[in-house]
C-alpha cells in the first residue's frame, strides 16, 4: 500500500499547511520572474511535500548546501549583484523555499513565515491588480493560520476553528487598515514605484517606426488609456489621439529629431482658427517613456502634480519624468484647427529631408506625378486616388521588405499596414518638395457602457501624416482612410475577423455576445480599482481632508490626523480589552472554586490544562451523573468568557454562580 492513503498525523497536516502558505506568498512571483527561478523554487516545495507525505526526514546539511550555493550562482550569473529589487526578491523566493527543507527548532517556523509575509509584500513592487490583491489575503490568512497553529502546546483546534480565528483577526485589523489607506501622508509618484522601474519599459509605441511597429501592437488588448468624455463626440473619425511626430527619415526608420525634441511651453506655439472643443479625463497606464496622449489638437498642456507636461514645437505633449505610474490628467482639444501659415525656413529643410539613393521608382514616380499637378493639393489628391485605383490591401502581413522598402511597397506588394502607408505617402510628399512628418499614436477606441469610459488599447495603435500646405498650414491626411475606412470608424478588432483564441470563443458561443459583456464588466472593475484604489494620490487625499474642513494641508498636519485616528482606535480597543478582562476575572474567580471543589473530589487541575482537557480527566474519574452539572459549568464559563452572547451580563454570572452552587452541594 502506498505511502499516501494513509491519514495526516497532526505534525504532518501543519506541514502541509505551512508548505501550501509558503507558497501562497512565492506564487505572485511566478508572474514575473525567470524560469529557472521557478523552476528552482518549485522544486525546493514539492522536495517538502515529497518528505511530508512519505514520513522521511529533512535532507542533510550535505545535501541541501550544494542545492543552495547552485541557486545562489544561480542569482548572481542573472544579475551580477545580490543587492536591489530585483536580485533580492529572486534571492528571497529561493531563501524562503530552501528555508522549508531545513528546519531544526520552533524558531526555523516563525522565521520561514515572516520570510513569505515579507515576500509577500515584495510582490507589489511588480502588480497591484485586484487579482494580486486577492491572492494576498489568501496568502495572509493562510500564514496567519500557520503562524496561530505554533502557539497551541497541547491539543490543537481543526483547521476550520484556526481559520476563523485567522480571520477575526483579519477583520479586526480592518479600522486601521482603512486609517492608514486614506489618512497615511501621500508623496507625489508610485507608492510602490523604484527608481529601476524605468528600464522596464511595457508594450506600446516606440519613439521610432520601422516596418512591422505598429503591426505587432494590432493584436495586443491591453489598455493604452481611458478616456472620460464630458462632451462624447459625435463623429468618431475625430478620434485622433496624438502622441509622437516622428520628422528624421534615414531611409530605413522614421524618428523624432532633436530639434522636435526641444520643449516649449504649456499652450500650442501656432494653432490660430479653431473649433469643436471637446472636454475629456484621461486616465493614462504607465509606458515608461515621457509622451502623453491626447486627441488632435490640445488646447494647452494639461497639469499633473509632481510631473509638468509641456508642449513641443511639433505639437506633442510631454512630462517632465518618465510615465512610470498610472496618470490622471485633464485636457481639452479642438477638433477642427489651423496652424499658422508660415513655416520657418529650418523647419521646412528638416521636413523635406531625404537620403539619396533609395527608393528609385518612388523618386521618379513622384516626379511624374508633380508634373501633372497644379497644385499641392492636387498632387495629394493624386497619390490618395493611385492608392484607391490599384487595389491596395490593409494587411498585418505584408512580408518582409528589401534595401528599397517604398519601391516594392508601392509597386510590388501593395500590402501593408498604417505605417507602410503613412511612411509611403510622407515620402512621396517630401520628394515633390512638400514639408511633411509622421504621426504615430492610437486612432479610435470603444465605449464601455458598463461605466462610460472610453478604452483606447494598444491595438488602436495608428500612424499618420502631416503635411504643411499654404492656406491651412500642418495638416492631418490619412492614407490608410482611403484603403481602409472601417478602420477609421472601427477598432482593428471590429474591423477584421477574429483570430486565435478570440475565434474559438466565437465558434463555441455561436457569436454570442455575453463573453463580450463579461470582458466588460471585468474591465469597468479593473478601472475603478485603478481610480478608487491605486489612483488615490495626494490630490484625492488632499480633496478628502478639506470635504472635512481641513485646510492648509501638508504632510506633518495629514501625518498627525492618521497618527490621532489610529491613537483613537487603540485607545478604543484598549477600553474594549479592559472591559472584557473584568469580565474575564469575575468568571475565572468561580472557575477558581470549581477547581478547588474539584480537588477535594480528587481530581486536581494541572497548570497546563485548558477546560476541555481538564473535563475529558474529570470524566475518567467522577460517576457519570455527576458529570450534567460539571459539562455545563464549563461549557458556559468558556462560552460566558470568550465566545460572547446576547445575555444581560449580571443574569449570565447569577447563572454560572448558580450553576457552581449545585456542583458544591451535589452528593
Amino acid at each position: 500500500m502506498s505511502r499516501f492513503t494513509n491519514p495526516l498525523t497532526q505534525d504532518k497536516s501543519n506541514s502541509v499547511l505551512l508548505t501550501i502558505s509558503c507558497f501562497t506568498a512565492v506564487f505572485p512571483h511566478f508572474f514575473h520572474t525567470t524560469a529557472w527561478v521557478i523552476g528552482g523554487s518549485s522544486f525546493a516545495l514539492i522536495w517538502r511535500l515529497w518528505l511530508v507525505m512519505t514520513g522521511r526526514k529533512l535532507p542533510a546539511t550535505l545535501l541541501l548546501l550544494p542545492y543552495v550555493c547552485l541557486m545562489m550562482a544561480g542569482v548572481w550569473i542573472s544579475f551580477h549583484t545580490f543587492l536591489g529589487k530585483e536580485a533580492g526578491v529572486t534571492m528571497l523566493i529561493l531563501l524562503i523555499s530552501c528555508k522549508l527543507l531545513e528546519m531544526h527548532a520552533k524558531r526555523d517556523l516563525y522565521v520561514a513565515v515572516f520570510l513569505a509575509y515579507f515576500l509577500l509584500l515584495t510582490s507589489y513592487l511588480y502588480n497591484q491588480t485586484i487579482f494580486s490583491g486577492t491572492l494576498s489575503i489568501l496568502s495572509v490568512l493562510l500564514l496567519t493560520t500557520s503562524l496561530s497553529t505554533f502557539q497551541y502546546t497541547s491539543v490543537i483546534p481543526p483547521l476550520s476553528e484556526r481559520l476563523s480565528a485567522s480571520v477575526r483577526m483579519l477583520l479586526t485589523a480592518i479600522p486601521v487598515m482603512l486609517i492608514g489607506f486614506f489618512l497615511f501622508p501621500r508623496i507625489p509618484g508610485p507608492l510602490w514605484g523604484l527608481p529601476s522601474d524605468e528600464g522596464h519599459g511595457k508594450s506600446g509605441l516606440s519613439d521610432s517606426l520601422n516596418p512591422g511597429n505598429i503591426s505587432d501592437l494590432a493584436l495586443n488588448e491591453d489598455i493604452a488609456f481611458r478616456v472620460k468624455f464630458h462632451n462624447y463626440p459625435k463623429d468618431k473619425s475625430v478620434l485622433y489621439w496624438r502622441g509622437i511626430v516622428l520628422d528624421d527619415y534615414d531611409g530605413r526608420s522614421w524618428k523624432a529629431s532633436a530639434q522636435s525634441k526641444a520643449s516649449t511651453g504649456q499652450t500650442p506655439p501656432s494653432l490660430t482658427s479653431k473649433s469643436g472643443i471637446i472636454s475629456y479625463d484621461i486616465t493614462l497606464e504607465p509606458h515608461q517613456k515621457k509622451w502623453l496622449f491626447g486627441l488632435d489638437m490640445p488646447e494647452s498642456a494639461p497639469a499633473i502634480p509632481g510631473n509638468p507636461a509641456l508642449i513641443t514645437p511639433n505639437m506633442e505633449l510631454r512630462a517632465n519624468t518618465p510615465v512610470i505610474s498610472r496618470q490622471h490628467y485633464s485636457l481639452r482639444s479642438y477638433t477642427a484647427y489651423h496652424f499658422s501659415k508660415n513655416i520657418d525656413p529650418a523647419e521646412r529643410q528638416l521636413n523635406t529631408l531625404l537620403p539619396h539613393s533609395t527608393n528609385p521608382k518612388t523618386r521618379l514616380f513622384a516626379q511624374q506625378l508633380r508634373k501633372q499637378s497644379t497644385s499641392d493639393v492636387q498632387y495629394i489628391q493624386a497619390i490618395l486616388a493611385y492608392f484607391t485605383n490599384q487595389q491596395f490591401e490593409y494587411t498585418l502581413h505584408p512580408g518582409k521588405a528589401g534595401l528599397h522598402a517604398i519601391d516594392e511597397f508601392l509597386f510590388v506588394n501593395k500590402k501593408g499596414f498604417c505605417e507602410h502607408y503613412a511612411s509611403a505617402f510622407t515620402f512621396l510628399m517630401r520628394e515633390a518638395g512638400i514639408p511633411a512628418r509622421i504621426v504615430t499614436g492610437y486612432q479610435g477606441g470603444m465605449q464601455n457602457p458598463i461605466d462610460d469610459y472610453f478604452e483606447v488599447r494598444q491595438s488602436d495603435a495608428h500612424a499618420w501624416t502631416e503635411v504643411w500646405l499654404p492656406a491651412t498650414g500642418w495638416t492631418r491626411i490619412d492614407p490608410t482612410a482611403t484603403i481602409a475606412p472601417e478602420r477609421i470608424h472601427q477598432s482593428f478588432y471590429q474591423a477584421n475577423s477574429a483570430r486565435g483564441f478570440a475565434a474559438v470563443v466565437s465558434s463555441v458561443f455561436q457569436n454570442q455576445s455575453w463573453p463580450q459583456y463579461v470582458q466588460m464588466y471585468w474591465d469597468a472593475t479593473n478601472n475603478e480599482w485603478n481610480q478608487w484604489i491605486l489612483g488615490y494620490g495626494q490630490q484625492k487625499q488632499e480633496n478628502l481632508l478639506r470635504s472635512f474642513d481641513f485646510d492648509q494641508l501638508d504632510l506633518q498636519k495629514t501625518g498627525i490626523a492618521a497618527a490621532s485616528a489610529a491613537s483613537a482606535l487603540f485607545v478604543a480597543a484598549a477600553l474594549i480589552s479592559v472591559l472584557r478582562r473584568r469580565k474575564q476575572l469575575n468568571a475565572e474567580s468561580l472557575y477558581k472554586a470549581f477547581c478547588e471543589h474539584m480537588a477535594a473530589r480528587g481530581v486536581a487541575k494541572a497548570a497546563h490544562e485548558s477546560p476541555t482537557i481538564f473535563l475529558e480527566r474529570i470524566k475518567q474519574t467522577l460517576p457519570k451523573e455527576e458529570l450534567h452539572n460539571i459539562e455545563e459549568f464549563l461549557h458556559y464559563y468558556s462560552r460566558y468568557c470568550y465566545a460572547g452572547h446576547n445575555d444581560n451580563e449580571q443574569a449570565s454570572f447569577t447563572r454560572l454562580k448558580n450553576i457552581l452552587y449545585r456542583i458544591q452541594h451535589e452528593q
